[in-house]
């Protein structure tokens, strides 16, 4: 079959050549080989099986695996989606341009629960105008999530009236901790509101709010009632965690991969309880296995968000995942997999 042979190539490429590199370099060489391969060989990986199928805000995703906010070019978006994950999620983008910070601006990082990035990448992408000239031409089969940051409610309204003829759902970044551009919106409750509200009357299209790990009590008191308030649709807990990084050129940067894990879990339950079963709710952070899917859909999302296991477990991942839970589904004698949270 085709996943073993790929999943031997990826770590004979990773671990033999790209993890051995500078961060930097690997980031460019593994991106340039990924957006040259071919859409066709790629989707044999894909697990089309309408049980999995879940819905998120009326938006039905073949999956319950989201690729998380990373990249903007249309081609690796385009591969991301023909390997199989429920929905993919393009990088913020700003209304200007931004060059993002100077390298470096990610690093690796070993913790305890497993191996992490941290990057600082300071919303690195070609601005509104341009990005809607690239993503105007993507044919996607699979669910687009188009994530978006402003410095003002204001310019959060304009990126969403722009972009939203091309996105199946909209993303409001809020907590990317490597720029203080969004970052500090999270201690700013009262901007928080008046944007979730002028995004609201801006779109039809459902509407994500993307909350950061650092800001649990501002979470909890304020930013989830307003969202609850202003009918957000989906709530994505979590985006990285800040923490002092001397390598990176910032020396602070989001810190992802599996040490995220136990707060998303704990964090998910604790919002299914407060929000009730109306609202989306998405886990990401430290998803690097099938177990940890199951158990933040079992704990109450919709559905699971990753990124370093993408570059850390490789392009067969979302089959590794969705294959797993198929087979719950089997063997638990459930309809489909949303039924996984009824049942508990």
């Amino acid at each position: 079959m085709l996943s073993p042979l790929i999943d031997s190539l990826y770590r004979l490429v990773y671990g033999g050549l790209l993890a051995r590199l500078p961060e930097a370099k690997a980031v460019r060489i593994g991106q340039s080989l990924f957006r040259s391969l071919p859409v066709a060989p790629l989707r044999t990986l894909a697990v089309d099986d309408p049980r999995l199928a879940v819905d998120l805000a009326g938006v039905r995703l073949p999956g319950p695996l989201i690729l998380s906010s990373m990249y903007y070019d249309p081609r690796i978006l385009r591969r991301a989606m023909a390997l199989g994950f429920g929905a993919v999620t393009a990088k913020s983008i700003t209304l200007g341009p931004r060059p993002g910070h100077p390298e470096p601006n990610l690093v690796r990082m070993s913790t305890p629960a497993g191996p992490g990035l941290v990057n600082c990448n300071g919303f690195q992408n070609p601005g509104l105008e341009t990005f809607r000239g690239m993503i105007s031409g993507l044919r996607h089969d699979r669910p687009l999530i188009l994530s978006v940051a402003g410095e003002s409610p204001e310019e959060y309204r304009q990126l969403v009236e722009t972009l939203e003829p091309y996105a199946d759902l909209v993303e409001l970044n809020i907590s990317s901790p490597n720029t203080r551009l969004v970052y500090e919106l999270s201690g700013s409750p009262e901007k928080v509101r008046a944007l979730l509200r002028l995004v609201r009357e801006a779109t039809r299209k459902p509407v994500i709010v993307k909350l950061s790990p650092d800001y649990a009590e501002q979470n909890r008191t304020a930013l989830i009632p307003a969202a609850l308030d202003a009918g957000i649709n989906v709530i994505n807990f979590g985006n990285t965690r800040r923490i002092e990084e001397p390598r990176l050129s910032q020396r602070a940067g989001g810190l992802s991969g599996p040490e995220l894990f136990p707060n998303v879990l704990e964090t998910i339950r604790g919002l299914r309880r407060t929000v009730g079963p109306r609202i989306g709710l998405i886990a990401t952070g430290g998803v690097d296995s099938p177990a940890k899917a199951l158990a933040a859909l079992e704990a109450g999302a919709d559905a699971v968000g990753c990124f370093t296991a993408f570059i850390t477990r490789g392009p067969a991942f979302p089959r590794r995942v969705n294959l797993a839970l198929l087979k719950v589904v089997e063997e638990r004698g459930l309809s489909r997999l949303g039924d996984l949270r009824a049942a508990r």
